[in-house]
């Protein structure tokens, strides 16, 4: 089992596997998205179920949430589109160093200056983006 941690940087589901991609490389896996998150979530010391319900609570939002996959390092995750959907994506939020819109496209420039052309709507990502600045304000806070 690969385990998302502070060196990843997103998780895709592309056709019928799953593609970690971190500072150390790239993973390929035939685990389901939701079994990754759980795990990992598990690993941190609780489920995928209660960091959303976690992020729900602290933000008030109800859909979408980012979750805090690691208190101890803010480790914060978030996705693009919504669990039920069919496709899979997220994003780290703390190895993410810049984005921006070119064309129909979203470039992310992650913290070891790599740069990522992801096919999303920059709106989704940018909101996205603005719901995680929340969440870690909120549980700064709550510390």
């Amino acid at each position: 089992m690969s385990y998302i941690n502070e060196n990843t940087l997103f998780i895709m589901k592309k056709h019928e596997k799953v593609e970690i991609i971190s500072l150390d490389g790239k993973i390929e896996t035939k685990e389901h998205i939701t079994k990754i998150l759980d795990e990992s979530c598990l690993y941190y010391g609780s489920s995928l179920e209660g960091r959303i319900k976690s992020s729900k609570y602290l933000t008030k939002l109800s859909s979408k949430v980012p979750i805090i996959l690691n208190e101890k390092e803010n480790l914060i995750l978030f996705p693009i589109y919504s669990m039920r959907n069919e496709v899979g994506l997220w994003f780290i939020y703390n190895n993410i160093m810049n984005y921006r819109k070119v064309k129909k496209y979203v470039e992310v420039t992650f913290k070891n200056n790599e740069k990522v052309l992801f096919l999303i709507s920059y709106n989704i990502f940018y909101n996205q983006m603005l719901k995680c600045g929340n969440l870690l304000a909120i549980f700064s806070l709550k510390k």
